[in-house]
């Protein structure tokens, strides 16, 4: 099949002088007519074709009445004619009437190709609407306002159930999505609305939409100006995206962290938790831990980036990280003894006690408790 997007295509003139008392018949005619009815021009000048012949019956009387409008010198009609080969060409016509004459000078356009690309493109507009109608996600085009207003010009089924409309309302008058906006969430589409217009990059933003009172919907918004009114005003291509789950999600993770982590801040002993690859630097630590280190969690964590190695000697630091990690790789019980210096100053020895967790996205974590074995340390040695 031919390319329906080709943009151009070759229209073939003919030009013809016929009679409109004699049934059309063509007395006159050039090359390009006599190639297309496959008639010699001899034939043609002895008065053997006429034009009624070769216009399809359902055009005939129009044609008729066109060109015999009173009054009217210059005519113009469409019509479908038969060619030499028995096929159906749709020609358009321009014709001029000689003045106090039966005759008429008709120029001839084989118009055909541009009929079928026009047919064809309609259809494939048609299934590209259904298609697009398909797309779980809002496909819309929107343009802003001189008032700035975001008026909506297109939307397929996807958007129509986001927006809480149909098709058919939203054709009948101006549907707004500024309308449709969170109030907390206006300014920032439009600061994002504004940048686009002004630099020409692409709309990348997240904003809630109202479904009812109290109820809203988030939505990811892709979208860029695909062309221009002709008052100026852009045009937004948008694509819209349902993320309400996901945000919901989101929101349930981050209250089950919050949860998590007030739970571990308030374990009544003193505990923390590292990743495997740093076993000496603190990810989370409870509230009995600074109290069990005498450190507030400013100096643990903003001073010292959570290292505990900079509360030990610098060997015996790299000597524990040997042994965690060796504990580690032979799956024995994590278990070190290590001196460390407390925030009153002294210098005291610990028991670190050490589980490996897995984590959701697969990654290991390192949950350990501290205690204090001074007293039994130097008993030990003592006896």
């Amino acid at each position: 099949m031919e390319d329906i997007y080709e943009s151009t295509y070759e229209v073939d003139f003919m030009n013809l002088v016929a009679d409109k008392a004699d049934n059309l018949k063509v007395i006159d005619c050039d090359s390009h007519f006599c190639e297309f009815t496959g008639v010699h021009p001899s034939k043609i000048k002895q008065g053997k074709l006429f034009l009624l012949d070769i216009i399809k019956p359902v055009y005939r009387e129009e044609t008729m009445k066109s060109l015999c409008k009173k009054n009217s010198p210059y005519v113009y009609f469409d019509a479908e004619f038969t060619d030499k080969n028995d096929n159906d060409v749709f020609i358009h016509c321009t014709g001029q009437n000689f003045e106090n004459s039966t005759l008429c000078r008709l120029t001839l356009a084989d118009v055909s190709k541009s009929r079928q690309k026009q047919i064809e493109l309609r259809n494939q507009a048609k299934r590209m609407n259904y298609l697009i109608d398909l797309v779980t996600g809002g496909v819309c085009l929107f343009k802003v306002t001189d008032d700035m207003h975001i008026e909506v010009e297109y939307l397929n089924e996807g958007g129509c159930r986001l927006f809480g409309t149909s098709k058919g309302i939203y054709k009948k008058s101006a549907y707004r999505i500024d309308e449709l906006i969170h109030p907390d969430d206006k300014s920032s589409v439009f600061q994002a609305i504004g940048k686009a217009m002004a630099t020409d990059e692409p709309i990348d933003m997240e904003f809630r939409t109202v479904v009812h009172k109290n109820e809203f919907r988030w939505c990811k918004v892709n979208a860029a100006i695909q062309n221009y009114n002709e008052d100026g005003s852009p045009v937004f291509h948008a694509m819209f995206t349902d993320i309400t789950s996901v945000k919901e999600a989101e929101a349930k993770a981050d209250s089950l962290y919050d949860n998590l982590v007030t739970m571990f801040k308030n374990l009544p002993t003193a505990v923390f938790s590292t990743n495997t690859e740093e076993p000496l630097v603190l990810q989370l630590v409870s509230e009995d831990f600074t109290k069990f280190l005498g450190y507030s969690r400013s100096k643990l964590f903003d001073e010292h980036g959570g290292n505990l190695a900079d509360f030990m000697d610098k060997k015996e630091a790299e000597y524990v990280c040997e042994t965690i990690k060796k504990q580690t790789e032979s799956n024995e019980k994590i278990c070190v003894r290590y001196s460390i210096k407390t925030g009153a100053g002294k210098i005291i020895i610990v028991e670190d006690i050490r589980k490996i967790i897995t984590q959701d996205d697969g990654s290991y974590a390192m949950l350990c408790s501290l205690k204090n074995i001074t007293k039994k340390y130097q008993n030990t040695n003592n006896a």
